[in-house]
């Protein structure tokens, strides 16, 4: 069975909600839910769907408020709230509660490959339940800046959640191949761009002519370095009107993700799309989403 894509969601900032129970979740949550709500098109969840959640980091704005009262005030004057909404696992029980999701629920954190990992979770899990829906999202905050200066990363972090609703096929866009790899690299940096570049080159090739690609592009000299491995031929699908780049996150992946779906259904004819996915550390990802005529 080929997994098909059934409906997508992404937000880049928070929605409103006429719930105040909504509108008093943490920032990571709401974001979170927006996607997820608009990948379900206002359809009850069914008692088969199953949820991946993806997270890199986690609730950074919980977790800095309770540090921080920890720091000032000692253990004893704690908040237990905030130090449960710091757990990268409470959004994905969250989401469950307020989508009545009845299925299996997992959480997945794999730093800047989370959204990668978690499609890859949920296409396992079609073997045994029918419907999964993918949601991956993660918040910036001055700290998470701080700390990537700290560890020479002088970029900005972004932020965003995005959601895909997977199910059987037959469909019109499809999960081809979502996989994630590993490279000999140090904790802080990227592989080098001499074994990164094989395996994105590789997928290009055995994907047809009409082929886009979505570069990861964390630097500048790794853009340089994915660019010169594609080669002339390869159409880079950030040039495309309609999309843009979603910035730097840990789960950029599945934002990208959706974009390129959207942009594939809006493409005549069959055509697919090379998501290239890179981690400190030598993490490397590589999915190919197929849009048949």
């Amino acid at each position: 069975m080929t997994p098909a894509v059934q409906s997508l969601g992404v937000v880049d900032a928070l929605p409103v909600d006429p719930d105040p129970r909504v509108n008093r979740l943490p920032r990571l949550e709401r974001l979170a839910l927006g996607a997820a709500r608009e990948a379900l098109a206002g359809q009850k969840a069914p008692d088969s769907l199953g949820l991946v959640f993806a997270t890199g980091y986690g609730g950074l704005t919980a977790t800095e408020g309770f540090l921080r009262s920890v720091a000032s005030r000692g253990m004893a004057f704690g908040s237990a709230t905030a130090f449960h909404q710091s757990v990268s696992h409470s959004s994905a029980g969250q989401l469950s509660l307020l989508l009545g999701i009845r299925g299996p629920v997992l959480t997945i954190s794999q730093r800047e490959l989370s959204g990668e990992a978690a499609l890859r979770v949920g296409l396992t899990l079609l073997d045994r339940i029918e419907h999964v829906l993918v949601v991956a999202a993660d918040e910036q905050t001055s700290l998470l800046d701080a700390a990537y200066e700290v560890f020479g990363r002088v970029f900005r972090a972004a932020e965003g959640a995005a959601a895909v609703l997977l199910g059987p096929g037959p469909g019109r866009l499809r999960v081809e191949r979502c996989e994630l790899f590993s490279h000999r690299a140090s904790v802080r940096r990227y592989a080098p761009p001499a074994r990164l570049g094989p395996r994105l080159a590789e997928s290009v090739r055995k994907n047809g002519r009409n082929v886009f690609v979505s570069i990861a592009a964390p630097t500048p000299a790794i853009e340089r370095a994915e660019r010169a491995a594609l080669g002339p031929e390869a159409r880079i699908l950030e040039d495309q009107p309609g999309t843009a780049r979603v910035g730097f996150h840990p789960s950029a992946g599945l934002v990208r993700f959706v974009l390129a779906a959207r942009h594939l259904l809006a493409t005549p004819g069959e055509a697919a799309c090379v998501l290239h996915g890179l981690a400190l550390g030598g993490g490397q990802s590589i999915t190919v989403l197929r849009h048949d005529a």
